[in-house]
């Protein structure tokens, strides 16, 4: 994952007799060094660089080495993420984990309780309702205790 308009850069080394010789692609198609993209080799290590990163430059990568002897080759994918979404406030950590245990009563019925049957009850103004459901999160997958008379449902709450 990198982010629109910074650098990208992959590294490699490459071994082989003769000294293999070495293409990158992207999607696909051949990569060529121009003003914005740099490819380099000191000995066995080579890397690629792409300045300036757009969304075109999404895809999947290839390092292609290849001699008479043989070929090789290493495969990246990379996802180009708009510069908006880097300065978006990370959600906040759990603060707090409640968990809830219902009692599983025998009964006439042949289906056991599913996580729509449970009420929670909160009361709320209507301008707390929008904070409210941003921060719980509602485990729905239901966890039977090892007697199967009681079920756990996580509640985390931001």
């Amino acid at each position: 994952r990198v982010f629109e308009s910074d650098s990208l850069t992959f590294y490699a080394e490459v071994f082989g007799l003769p000294s293999p010789e070495v293409k990158w692609f992207c999607n696909k198609t051949q990569l060529v060094a121009d003003d914005r993209v740099k490819m380099e080799r000191d000995g066995d290590s080579i890397s690629l660089t792409i300045h300036n990163v757009t969304k075109a430059d999404q895809g999947e990568y290839i390092c292609e080495a290849m001699n008479y002897v043989g070929e090789a080759r290493s495969v990246a994918l990379v996802v180009v993420v708009s510069q908006e979404v880097r300065f978006m406030p990370a959600p906040p950590a759990v603060t707090h984990q409640h968990v809830m245990e219902f009692d599983v009563e025998d009964d006439d019925s042949s289906r056991s309780p599913s996580p729509q049957e449970i009420l929670l009850e909160v009361e709320l103004d209507e301008n707390e309702v929008k904070e409210f459901e941003k921060q719980v999160k509602i485990i729905t997958i239901p966890e039977y205790t090892a007697d199967n008379k009681s079920m756990i449902i996580s509640l985390d709450v931001l």
